[in-house]
């Protein structure tokens, strides 16, 4: 990377961050985009290890100083039964085959274990990256660096022309809006509704108030179900939205079509063990769809793992969710 240079990524590189990652996306036909405030959000994270002096956001600028590629790595809050580490990155279009993803992905080798060590010494370190099916190029060098296919995730999409959905909610549970009063509380149920999924790790107070504070989350959009006669979360789901470039007027004329087909994605559709099997997740869905389609969002989208042990896939199916993208995780074991 001679003709480059990598510095720790600021406030300053916001705009260039969000310009990346959504020519990114498009090239690799992923979902993966951000705006600027999600890159406030990721370099300002609870979990960074920034505060321990650990430098884990990067970016990759050329001689014009024009940001081409970046690369983060994130701890965890627990290392039980092990650390699982994420990292994320990408290199735009117009500059791969030159090296610049090897580098970075190196550098996260190199950076990660450093990261463990400080937090959490002795205990095991995985690090993996979650992978576009349709990007050969960087599954190929993740491989080469040591990485191996672990696991498959899902994108799915509700398309526009897909009929009105009519199952109905509950009569003996009170749909209530998500409101910030109530975010600790659904922190504690999300903790134990997810705790046997896939890598589940434990959302520290300070890191879930954050993520639910980020300005895309549609709180008017996400719902709780609640049980009047115990008071507990029965299930609950947590939507969000951030607008395309060309919802945001950025884009040339051929691409006007794409603001009017705006997408709510469901991030979270949780169901409290002891109401499983009364269709609550397909209820609480249902009603989601019918209110975004009157907000004007024409799609809804949500992500699964494949091997989900709760039915999850053929609850979205069954809701009329199509997969639309596939993903890979690549997860690389450091010996302790």
């Amino acid at each position: 990377m001679n003709d480059f240079t990598q510095r720790p990524l600021t406030d300053a590189d916001a705009s260039a961050f969000a310009a990346l990652t959504e020519a990114t996306s498009k090239a690799d036909r992923s979902s993966h985009r951000a705006d600027e405030a999600a890159f406030r959000y990721h370099l300002n994270h609870p979990l960074s290890a920034q505060g321990a002096g650990f430098e884990d956001f990067q970016g990759v600028f050329d001689e014009r100083q024009r940001l081409v590629a970046m690369a983060w790595v994130q701890r965890q809050s627990s290392a039980e039964p092990a650390h699982w580490m994420q990292s994320d990155g990408c290199v735009h279009p117009d500059f791969r085959g030159r090296g610049i993803g090897t580098e970075l992905v190196r550098w996260q080798k190199d950076l990660a274990p450093r990261i463990h060590e400080h937090f959490f010494p002795g205990r095991p370190l995985d690090l993996f990256a979650r992978l576009p099916e349709l990007n050969t190029e960087a599954r190929d060098l993740f491989a080469n660096e040591g990485f191996t296919p672990i696991r498959w995730t899902f994108e799915m999409q509700r398309p526009a022309d897909a009929p009105e959905p009519d199952r109905e909610l509950p009569q003996d549970l009170d749909l209530e809006p998500y409101t910030p009063a109530v975010a600790e509380e659904l922190r504690v149920a999300h903790n134990e509704i997810f705790r046997e999924h896939f890598r589940a790790t434990p959302w520290p107070a300070d890191a879930w108030q954050a993520w639910l504070a980020q300005d895309k989350v549609r709180r008017d959009l996400s719902f709780l179900l609640r049980d009047p006669s115990n008071g507990a979360i029965a299930g609950y789901v947590v939507c969000s939205h951030v607008p395309t470039a060309a919802e945001n007027g950025q884009a040339g004329a051929e691409d006007g079509q794409a603001a009017a087909n705006r997408d709510l994605h469901l991030n979270i559709v949780g169901t409290n063990a002891d109401y499983r099997g009364r269709g609550l997740a397909s209820a609480l869905i249902a009603h989601v769809v019918r209110t975004a389609r009157k907000e004007g969002f024409a799609t809804q989208s949500l992500g699964v793992d494949a091997e989900n042990s709760t039915g999850a896939l053929g609850v979205y199916e069954r809701s009329g969710f199509v997969v639309e993208r596939k993903y890979v995780y690549y997860n690389l074991k450091f010996e302790a």
